[in-house]
């Protein structure tokens, strides 16, 4: 089993007060189902656009991309990251919802270690 992790972000039909009541709503209901497909994910909502990280089995997260996209509360769903992972970042959550500012400290905690390991990986190679 690939572990993968992808990340977009869409925008709000709701205004964005509706848009985050909407979110909490999604993220109580959706963590049980997550749970048992092996789905680990965090979301937020800012100014009208949604944001979240889907980790999980390759082919859970895809399917699960697959009905989110079908998702009528929001459209202009644009992924921006996608690919295998070696460890979760969000293993405690099924479903979580972060305010903004959390939301971005831990994508540029993410960038920052995986830039790290990129370096650390060339360094080990050069002779």
């Amino acid at each position: 089993m690939r572990l993968w992790k992808l990340s977009y972000i869409s925008t709000a039909v709701a205004t964005p007060d509706e848009a985050l009541r909407q979110l909490r709503e999604i993220c109580a209901r959706s963590g049980e189902r997550n749970a048992r497909i092996g789905i680990s994910s965090v979301a937020t909502v800012h100014r009208g656009r949604f944001a979240q990280v889907l980790e999980g089995p390759e082919s859970a997260v895809r399917a699960l991309l697959k009905r989110i996209m079908g998702d009528p509360r929001h459209h202009s769903i644009m992924v921006l990251a996608d690919g295998p992972i070696v460890a979760r970042r969000y293993a405690d959550w099924a479903m979580a919802y972060r305010d903004p500012k959390a939301f971005l400290s831990d994508q540029l905690d993410d960038i920052l270690q995986q830039t790290a390991d990129v370096v650390r990986a060339m360094k080990a190679t050069w002779h």
